[in-house]
């Protein structure tokens, strides 16, 4: 895996306009992990979003900027966290196990950690995705399995998949009402690319009146040196 120059970042912002933010996720990740999409999809979620979280660092630096409404009174909370608070666990795993196992309550249950082909197939029924994870069952199939069988699955995978989950506590400095929001890398990630590309757009419509320099130039460019000619408009 390894960072995005500014042309790839520009052109994956440039082709994301048209797609979904899932599509955009996979392709800027497919891009840096020198993979295809359908390789990253494959991906277990929180492995998928501990990749994101990695290359969000690279781009744009380990502090994160964070706003909520309060749902109780709306009034807007800003706070700030960093990369290492939110990373609970490694990028990259080449030996994660493809199949694991629970035995509880007389099951034993052979399964793997959901990816986004399962939630995609299974976007509000979380027995849909049971059923695409479960790989074996003993005895029986999943539509025997009891609540508490299924409870304590969900939450193995939920343990062995941590950054797939990410919710902070927060609380209303207006209202003192406390919720839970949760935090999404890839919605979050590509917002800050846009307010990017947009504002490079304009750096780079400066430079090249400026210097007649050509947009590939400018982009081959560092953002530190990008920003020394702005200072010499």
């Amino acid at each position: 895996m390894r960072p995005l120059s500014a042309a790839e970042l520009m052109d994956h912002w440039e082709t994301g306009l048209q797609q979904s933010l899932l599509d955009r996720s996979l392709r800027m990740l497919a891009t840096a992990c020198g993979a295809d999409p359908g390789q990253i999809a494959a991906l277990s979620i929180g492995e998928r979003d501990a990749r994101l979280l990695q290359l969000r660092e690279w781009i744009f630096g380990s502090r994160l900027l964070n706003m909520a409404y309060c749902p109780h009174c709306a009034e807007q909370v800003e706070w700030e966290t960093s990369v290492q608070q939110l990373r609970l666990q490694p990028c990259l795993q080449p030996d994660s196990p493809g199949s694991r196992s629970l035995e509880t309550a007389g099951y034993t249950i052979h399964y793997r950690l959901p990816n986004t082909l399962d939630i995609c197939s299974a976007y509000t029924n979380a027995d849909a995705l049971l059923q695409r994870c479960i790989v074996e069952i003993h005895p029986g199939g999943i539509q025997s399995l009891p609540e508490d069988v299924t409870a304590a699955l969900m939450q193995r995978m939920s343990e062995e998949d941590p950054q797939a989950d990410i919710r902070m506590l927060l609380n209303c400095p207006a209202c003192e009402h406390q919720w839970e929001a949760l935090f999404d890398i890839a919605s979050y990630l590509w917002a800050e690319v846009h307010q990017w590309a947009l504002r490079l757009l304009q750096e780079v419509s400066l430079l090249a009146r400026a210097f007649g320099w050509s947009e590939k130039d400018i982009l081959n460019m560092s953002a530190q040196r990008r920003q020394l000619y702005l200072e010499m408009i």
